[in-house]
Parts: C-alpha cells; structure tokens; sequence
C-alpha cells in the first residue's frame, strides 16, 4: 500500500468527487504508477477526515472510469490503461464482479442487431443525411417514431411535443435547464437516482427530498413542501424506482397528479425501466397531468446504451427552453443513432431485444432473491436492480467497502439519498451489469456469504 494521499483541500465540490479527480490527475501525472494499491477506505477516510462511505463512493466512480481494479482480497490497484474487460487484466486471472452500474443484459443480441441494422442502412438507396447536422431536437420522422413509441404508455405524444436527447442523463439534464436558474430548489424523493442528484448539482439546484410511504412519495408532505420551499420543478421516478425498485400504485399517482395540478408544479418523469415493470403498470403520470409533466426515457437501459438516444415529451410552454437546453449543450443527438433506435421500434427488433432483455433480468432477479431472501427487495418480477439490507449485526459498518474487499462492487444506500440517514445500511445491487448469468449468481453467492458473518469476521475488518 502506497502512502499517496490526495490533495483535495483546493477542490470544490463533494468530496467523494474531489478524491475521485484527485486520483485522477495523480494517474495522469505519473505520482501514482501501474499497480500502486491504493489505501484501504478506512485508512484513507481516516486521513482525510471524511467518511468510510465517501471514499468507497470516490473508489467506486475511478473504477467506472476504468483507472483503477478491485481485486478480490487484494485492495484496490491503479489499472493498465491496456487491460481488458470489465476489470479483468489478463485472461484467466481473477477480477471483481461487477453489480454497481445498472447495464443491460444479453448485449451480444444487440451487438448483433446493430451490425444487421448498420447493413440495412449502408444499402438504403435513399439519401439519409446521417452524417451531417441534424435539426435541433431531431428530424420530425425520428421524433414521430418517438412519439408513437410514448402514446404506447398512454401519454399523448406526438412528434411535436418529442425531442431526442443523447440519452437519459442529457435529458435530465436538459429537462432541468428548462425548468430552473441556479439556486432553485427541485423536489424529489429521499432516495433518487445519482444522476439527477449530480446534474442537480452542477446547475447548482438545491435537491430537497420529500417524505414518503410504503407507497411512495405522500400527496400531504408533498404539498407542504411545495407550500414551504416554493419549487421550481419535481423529481419522480415512479416505475421500477431507482434503488429501491417499488412501482407506484395508480390511486397514488392519481394523489400525486391532484397535489401537482393544484399547484401547477413542473414534474420531469423518468420513466427508463418500464420496460422491466410488472404487466399491470400503471400509466405514466404524465397522464394524469398533461400540462405539467415533461415525461423522458431512453433506449439505454433495454436496448443499447451504446448508441445514446433518449427522448423528452414536453408541454408545450416548456419545449422552447427544452430545444434551448439540447443546443446549447450538445447541438444535436447523433442522427445515426436515431435512425437506428427508429428503424429497431418499427420492424420489431425493439420488441425482441426488450423481450430477451426482460427474460434474462428476470432469472437474475428470482436468482437474487433465491440467495439473499429477505434482506433483498426486487418489487418488480424483472427489476434490474435490488435493494438490498444490511443485517443487524452490520449495524454502523460500510457495506459496499466489505462487498468490494471481498470482490463484489456495488453501489452504497448514501449515494441515493438527499435527506439525511437514506439509505444507511443499504446497498444496490445492479443485477444486469455481470457479463454472463454464472457471474452474476457468483456475484450474488459473494455478497450472501459476506453478509451471513457478522463485519468482525471479515477479512474487511481484520
């Protein structure tokens, strides 16, 4: 182990972020070599003075950008840049399993069907104009498909009110520019996905989380907060919620519509997993409350995230500042990914992927529960992520740093939260993100025996 320490005094920002750059610019400059071990997360809180989960979180983000390799009962080393994988560094050798990101499952199908559909379009005699630019919010018969794709879940779209956004997160993004002005407050719930909270940030919006029930976000503490903090626009994720995976049921969200109406709150919806939703979901609440809601989802999650095609529906008082958000930050989403997630949602290969994407998340799922039991919340029959509960005896003990010591990442429950104490003692499993079954059911027989000793008898704590 290395006595590096980072120097994150003159960083601004979280400080999960300012140690993750900061190991960055080391990796770059030299001051941290090929194979360095980087301190325990302990050691490295304790010298820093900031929390066990703060560093698992900064370790977790460079191992997404792929500059450092959790090796399993080893620590965490500096990668070669000419490795590998999913951070494997050599065939044959030992790497971590990898449940931290949520990624789709089955991707050589969708390797496959971009290779068939990329053959398609190389001998279209027609001129297509993919490789020049491209109207703003995309071409009227991309944004029609779009549409069409939507009104399927009951929202009244159509290619006037669509924009394609370069995926998910710019459509969060762009969502938000069109909705606030630096210092606004954003309602949300406790829990929420990260990537609001970090677009939240750097658009320097104040993320103020709403109390909620058993069946999601409460109608009364909902309209107190929009009495009391008097936002510019809502947060929901109500489908397949992102960590805790639950639904909300249709007499909630008709609740949550009137609260909306009533005070004529913007709401942005992230819709991207309906497609694992139960059969009986429930429409969006964009729905319910039309003139409100900019309503987003993405091809990502269940069809390639590789190709970065995302949609917004947006009421129309709103859609100008939107278009505004998409060309001030990227022009333009790639036309040629839009011509491929178009053609794939007419000729049915959108219908295939999701379904074979839907079949191998569902075995993952009833695997996870098989193992984990009780400790595990998967709401959804197919949900791609789970929710999981750290025993008692865990009480107090950073979770995701004993999982990554022993070679499991995954996400800690604080990552999630925007009000105090969410999501201690939790962890999210993203059960798509293992390459093959067997190294998700290794992943998952990982984190069961971990959790079955108590933190003192892990070799984390030792």
């Amino acid at each position: 182990m290395t006595h590096w320490l980072p120097d994150i005094d003159r960083r601004t920002g979280p400080r999960y972020r300012a140690i993750a750059e900061a190991i960055a610019d080391d990796i770059q400059a030299g001051r941290l070599a090929v194979g360095t071990r980087l301190p325990t997360h302990r050691d490295l809180a304790w010298r820093l003075g900031v929390t066990v989960g703060t560093v698992t979180r900064a370790y977790k983000e460079v191992t997404a950008r792929g500059l450092v390799d959790g090796e399993i009962g080893r620590g965490t080393f500096v990668r070669d840049p000419r490795t590998h994988g999913w951070g494997r560094s050599g065939e044959g050798e030992a790497a971590p399993v990898d449940m931290g990101l949520n990624f789709p499952t089955e991707m050589a199908e969708s390797e496959a069907a971009l290779r068939a559909t990329l053959a398609q379009i190389v001998a279209d005699p027609r001129d297509l104009r993919l490789a020049d630019y491209d109207t703003n919010g995309g071409r009227r018969e991309h944004r029609a498909v779009m549409a069409d794709w939507i009104s399927g879940f009951g929202v009244d779209a159509s290619a006037d009110t669509t924009l394609i956004t370069a995926g998910a997160q710019h459509a969060i993004s762009s969502a938000l520019q069109a909705l606030t002005e630096p210092g606004d407050v954003v309602l949300c719930d406790p829990l929420t996905h990260p990537g609001f909270i970090g677009v939240a940030s750097t658009l320097r919006l104040r993320v103020v989380g709403v109390d909620w029930d058993a069946e999601g976000m409460a109608p009364e503490a909902l309209d107190a907060a929009i009495r009391h903090h008097r936002p510019k626009a809502l947060f929901l994720i109500p489908t397949v919620h992102n960590p805790t995976s639950k639904t909300v049921a249709a007499p909630r969200r008709r609740e949550l519509a009137r609260v909306i109406e009533r005070h004529g709150l913007p709401v942005v919806e992230d819709d991207l997993y309906r497609a694992y939703a139960d059969i009986d979901v429930p429409p969006p609440i964009a729905a319910l409350a039309p003139d409100h809601v900019i309503y987003l989802t993405s091809a990502s999650k269940h069809l390639s995230p590789g190709l970065r095609i995302g949609a917004l529906h947006m009421p129309p008082r709103m859609r100008t500042r939107g278009r505004a958000a998409i060309r001030d930050s990227v022009w333009m989403a790639a036309p040629l990914g839009a011509e491929v997630v178009t053609r794939w949602l007419t000729d049915g290969t959108a219908d295939r992927l999701r379904a074979g994407k839907r079949r191998a998340q569902t075995r993952r799922a009833d695997m996870a529960r098989q193992l984990l039991g009780s400790l595990l919340a998967i709401e959804a029959e197919a949900s791609p992520h789970g929710w999981l509960r750290a025993p008692d005896s865990w009480e107090g003990s950073d979770v995701a740093a004993a999982l990554l010591e022993r070679g499991v990442v995954t996400t800690a429950g604080d990552v999630f939260a925007t009000v105090p104490g969410a999501g201690r003692n939790r962890i999210r499993l993203a059960l798509g993100r293992p390459r093959t079954h067997e190294d998700a059911v290794a992943g998952l027989e990982l984190v069961a025996e971990t959790l079955r000793h108590g933190p003192m008898e892990d070799r984390a704590f030792m």
